[in-house]
């Protein structure tokens, strides 16, 4: 697909920042049973598969909206599985596969959507009143934020006062991206970026998540179906099927060879890294 052409990266790839050894999940609809796959520091990850084999079961998994187990080390530290606030506080975020059903306050203005979780995992956008006792939500600074965002991710919109449910699939999911950035995360989780947007909004959303892992470092895993769309922006890619990693490959590998891997036709694991 010529509409998303892949960037190569320049810069060499840090040390694993993510490491999942043995990981179940239990999701209704995906299998997830023995998922095994290392993540390095500054890179954009890829997790592919046909539907149902596991992809989406892995990020809501480590997030903890599931019950899983297994074991997951983030920055050579324990993830405790199965405790969503805990995964938050250590600088892990997520943008979930459905906007308006877990990642949005559709009825909420999208400043409150963009700020929400920030202030309730980290105690952020509050000021102090006069006596040092109460703590109240710094309106100023909800607006600034919001404002922020709106401009450098392009949210068409009226206002950061706009309620989110008026605004195209698109800028929803530009809401969605400004919510888990407010988060100032250093790992990222995207399920399905795209899914239900335009094809010009499509490039917008990808372009923006390539630009946010370059500016800031932040490492990346999309989850998606879309596999020439991750291919654009990611330096490898798992592919899942019945619920295992049956391969991880190079974005820039044949298109064949992943095809092969979402069929199952191949029999061992290959692993393949290319920085």
């Amino acid at each position: 697909d010529k509409q998303f052409l892949r960037e190569e990266r320049t810069e060499i790839l840090g040390e694993p920042l993510l490491k999942v050894e043995n990981l179940w999940v239990d999701m209704p609809g995906e299998t997830v049973r023995d998922v095994n796959f290392e993540v390095r520091k500054g890179e954009i990850f890829g997790i592919g598969g046909l539907a149902g084999q596991g992809k989406l079961g892995i990020g809501n998994g480590i997030m903890g909206l599931y019950a899983a187990g297994g074991k997951v080390t983030f920055d050579n530290r324990p993830v405790p599985l199965n405790e969503p606030m805990t995964v938050l506080s250590m600088g892990i975020a997520a943008v979930s596969e459905d906007r308006r059903e877990v990642g949005l306050l559709m009825d909420e203005p999208i400043s409150w959507n963009i700020i929400f979780t920030a202030l309730q995992v980290q105690n952020r956008f509050l000021r102090t009143l006069p006596g040092g006792f109460i703590r109240i939500r710094d309106i100023k600074a909800i607006r600034e934020c919001a404002r922020q965002y709106i401009s450098s991710l392009e949210i068409k919109c009226v206002s950061e006062r706009q309620r989110v449910v008026e605004l195209s699939g698109g800028n929803q999911q530009k809401v969605c991206l400004a919510k888990a950035f407010a988060l100032e995360p250093r790992l990222l989780f995207v399920a399905e970026p795209t899914r239900g947007i335009d094809v010009g909004a499509k490039k917008v959303v990808l372009d923006t998540l390539r630009d946010y892992n370059r500016k800031n470092g932040v490492t990346i895993i999309v989850i998606s179906s879309e596999l020439e769309e991750m291919r654009s922006i990611c330096d490898r890619i798992a592919i899942i099927d019945e619920g295992r990693v049956a391969g991880t490959l190079p974005a820039s590998a044949p298109s064949e060879e992943f095809g092969l891997l979402m069929l199952g036709k191949v029999e061992k694991t290959r692993e393949r890294v290319s920085v």
